[in-house]
């Protein structure tokens, strides 16, 4: 083949690969022929250098010394990312990041799901104990090795999760409520004025409100009003603190119980037990049950004043095997209750005994089943209800629920006992608006997650 001389760049650049060589190929034999070329082998490497330098690969030397400058590079990165986290200003920064982060990441991936279990790899072996696990060998395997409620002091809070609350065994924590100032002020007086005079107090409503008169108020600054006029000796008052605000009035008097992990989440809300005996006069039968547990698994009682009788009554299967604990709490003692095999029942042991309690979680697996009863489904602005019958399974989480009752695109995060709406993933279904899903233990509908 014959190729022309004198192309310019721009025509060479519109040749193949292989009509590039002919034209190379040409050109050095025209250069040969007419003895252009220099004879020395030297002199011909000299001239060819450019050529071999930009068509050979890069020498080991270059190589080695750029890997060295990102090994330099990343260990300045890495000195100085341990100065930050070493540094409080810098964990916080570093730490604000990470979270900010995390929340952006979160419509495209749900990390919850790994961030509230236990463990990152599930054990195929372990069976864990709850309400819907509960059989028969369980209650005769903790009545029998447990024949009483041990008291606690100073100990580990993965030793009262692991080895009794997870175990549905309750402890007493004798040092559990010390420097509380609730155990020093909290009187009769005092919460009369406190209850009167706060203004938060003042403009909220108490929840599952019960009193030994049954007044038709529900309040408590009424009742008391009523013990001072009719100088009552006996009579027993109790209510739950369920508004965020007034709750939050009455933590300021405790702190958090020392002996509860972080595992473990406490309820917004609150309770106050009271009740009054006549001083060295026959202790009354009646006790008084805790009821509206919201479906939580754990209730602690912290004995602030006087001294309570405590019973620990079997419930479900367990009745018929188990029989009732009976203790008695001094001031400063708390008894952590797991609420899956044991209901709670108080009377006074003193002239006034009063108590603080609260409900709390402890974080589980999400897959693990949920009994659920009914499935509410707002099909724009349209409500329909499913009914889980008996016999039919219970709902786990990754269950798509649709409007006809069988599956669809929705996905539903369980925490423990109860639900309170399905996460939306995506807009593949943009007819469904919400999704409420009710507990069989509560009955109720909690507030939305996401709407």
């Amino acid at each position: 083949m014959v190729i022309r001389r004198g192309r310019s760049s721009s025509g060479l650049r519109s040749l193949s690969f292989s009509r590039k060589l002919s034209y190379f190929d040409g050109e050095f034999e025209r250069l040969y022929q007419r003895r252009l070329l220099p004879a020395s082998a030297s002199e011909y490497c000299r001239l060819m250098e450019p050529l071999l330098r930009c068509c050979s690969p890069p020498s080991r030397r270059s190589g080695s010394r750029a890997q060295g400058r990102i090994a330099l590079v990343a260990g300045v990165l890495f000195l100085l990312g341990c100065l930050l986290l070493h540094s409080r200003p810098g964990s916080r920064f570093l730490s604000y990041c990470g979270r900010a982060l995390l929340i952006q990441l979160l419509p495209y991936w749900d990390w919850t799901l790994y961030s509230n279990t236990d463990c990152l790899i599930r054990n195929p072996y372990y069976f864990e104990r709850g309400l819907e696990s509960l059989q028969l060998t369980d209650c005769i395997t903790v009545c029998q090795q447990y024949p009483k409620v041990e008291f606690l002091h100073k100990v580990d809070p993965k030793v009262v999760l692991q080895n009794y609350l997870r175990q549905n065994l309750p402890v007493i924590i004798t040092d559990g409520a010390e420097e509380w100032v609730a155990q020093r002020e909290f009187t009769v007086p005092f919460i009369t004025r406190l209850y009167s005079g706060h203004p938060v107090l003042q403009s909220t409503e108490v929840c599952s409100y019960w009193d030994s008169l049954h007044s038709v108020e529900n309040t408590p600054i009424t009742f008391f009003e009523k013990v001072r006029q009719q100088r009552l000796d006996q009579w027993a008052i109790q209510w739950k603190n369920c508004n965020k605000a007034a709750a939050k009035v009455i933590r300021a008097f405790y702190q958090r119980p020392y002996f509860l992990p972080p595992v473990v989440e406490l309820a917004e809300s609150n309770w106050l037990l009271m009740a009054s005996q006549e001083e060295n006069g026959a202790v009354e039968d009646t006790f008084v049950k805790v009821k509206d547990h919201d479906g939580d698994l754990l209730m602690w009682i912290a004995q602030l004043q006087g001294i309570f009788e405590v019973q620990l009554l079997p419930k479900d299967i367990c009745a018929s095997k188990c029989t009732l604990f009976t203790l008695k709490l001094s001031p400063g003692e708390i008894v952590a209750i797991p609420l899956q095999m044991w209901e709670v029942q108080y009377r006074p042991f003193s002239s006034i005994a009063i108590g603080l309690a609260a409900t709390g979680n402890w974080l589980q697996d999400p897959r693990r089943p949920i009994t659920v009863r009914n499935i509410s489904l707002h099909v724009k602005g349209a409500e329909q209800t499913l009914t889980y019958r008996r016999g039919q399974r219970p709902a786990r989480a990754g269950d798509r629920y649709g409007r006809d009752g069988r599956t669809a695109a929705r996905d539903a995060v369980l925490p423990p006992l109860k639900i309170t709406a399905a996460r939306r993933r995506s807009d593949r279904l943009p007819s469904i608006h919400e999704v409420f899903i009710v507990n069989s233990a509560s009955e109720s509908c909690n507030e939305t997650l996401l709407k």
